[in-house]
């Protein structure tokens, strides 16, 4: 907006003082004004199409220096945003270093600190508090070299949606003003209904009005299951029914796809609470111990079967171990991906976001597409990148 707004004071300044301009000043600046939107939006449309989050570890290290070519942009979990306002952390100087040499984005999340509640509330609740923290985003980004960053604040009441909206309006103005991006982490819902999930957890997100002022938001569409209803992470079925409820308040090039890259396990939390119910708790207790007494650990120490695929959810998952230690394991592999990057060319999105880098099954690699490296300030867009595609529309072939 800033770059408009420049050129638009500059035409006025020019008709004030060349008459025979003034006539066509309007027209060029209307002309001016539609060209540079064109391009700006097809410049922000292709700058963050593969974003891949970050926590750090020598895995993640190797994937990045094996595939930095496929990532547009890195986010690492690495700020966190106090009750008055401070920023805490930093991206470790290697990364920096790496992101910079191989001109990849970097994006940092910013938590709400140790993702509390009541940190988020307090910060929001205070508008010194909501300045020190814009303040503060906007020089540790100049000082990084950063593309922006994605506002990751997380477990807010629903009545608190009205002051997160606030603060995201006023932080893209102010990033937006210095060439900045924002984006938003926002929980997966599939309806708007007053349960406790939505009260305590996803409410609290405005579709809408959040992604009228940020650049996008990334809809974290994991994890579908959990230890009191083990499942897949992210099935296709209910993946399709997130994006489809999301995309009736924001436009697809506003919407990047979460996706998980790991495997969830959920054997233990199911017999836990079925071992509780049934013995209570002294009595588990009292097992353990004797277990222990014995000699046994109470490990399961079968070997993992092979993986199997559910066609229905398209999600893998592997079974092994017996009775009461029998565990089913849901694996994000290849094919899973695969079918959500379909729903990504479904539903024409912006791109995918994948949770997280060293965690991925190598294979994914074989089926991402590659990105042309940009530098990570760019300060004139070149006309013909609004030529080239969004995402690489992907022909997949089921695995079996």
């Amino acid at each position: 907006m800033s770059t408009f707004l420049r050129r638009r004071i500059f035409i006025r300044r020019l008709a004030a003082y060349v008459p025979a301009f003034r006539s066509i000043g309007w027209a060029v600046w209307l002309v001016a004004f539609a060209a540079g939107s064109v391009c700006a939006q097809s410049w922000s449309r292709q700058r963050d199409p593969a974003l891949f989050y970050l926590t750090g570890g020598d895995r993640a290290l190797a994937s990045f220096a094996a595939h930095h070519d496929q990532i547009s942009t890195l986010a690492p979990q690495a700020f966190a945003l106090t009750s008055w306002g401070a920023l805490r952390g930093g991206i470790a100087p290697r990364w920096l270093d790496l992101a910079h040499a191989n001109h990849v984005r970097l994006m940092p999340l910013v938590i709400n600190d140790n993702f509390s509640s009541w940190v988020a509330t307090r910060m929001l609740r205070s508008p010194a508090a909501c300045d020190r923290a814009i303040g503060a985003l906007l020089a540790t980004a100049r000082r990084d070299g950063l593309a922006g960053w994605q506002l990751d604040f997380e477990g807010l009441p629903d009545w608190d949606r009205a002051r997160l909206t606030h603060f995201v309006r006023e932080a893209a103005r102010a990033l937006h003003h210095r060439g900045l991006a924002l984006s938003v982490a926002v929980a997966a819902r599939t309806d708007n209904l007053h349960t406790d999930s939505y009260i305590h957890f996803t409410g609290v997100y405005d579709y809408h009005a959040l992604a009228r002022y940020a650049d996008f938001l990334t809809v974290m569409a994991y994890p579908e299951s959990g230890r009191h209803h083990p499942g897949p992470l992210a099935s296709y079925p209910w993946v399709a029914q997130v994006l489809s409820f999301i995309l009736q308040s924001v436009p697809p090039n506003k919407i990047s796809l979460g996706i998980p890259d790991y495997q969830s396990d959920w054997g233990y939390h199911r017999v836990r609470i079925h071992f509780w119910r049934r013995v209570g708790h002294r009595l588990r207790r009292f097992w353990r111990w004797a277990w222990r007494l014995i000699g046994f650990s109470g490990r399961v120490r079968t070997q993992p079967g092979d993986l199997h695929w559910d066609p229905k959810l398209r999600s893998a998952y592997r079974v092994y171990g017996h009775g009461l230690h029998r565990h089913v394991v849901w694996v994000e592999d290849r094919r899973s991906l695969e079918a959500k990057l379909d729903l990504v060319s479904i539903y024409h999105l912006r791109g995918y976001s994948i949770w997280r880098l060293g965690l991925e099954d190598a294979s994914i690699w074989t089926i991402l597409p590659r990105f042309k490296p940009v530098p990570a300030v760019v300060e004139d867009v070149d006309s013909s990148a609004s030529a080239a595609p969004l995402l690489p529309r992907l022909r997949h072939q089921t695995a079996h």
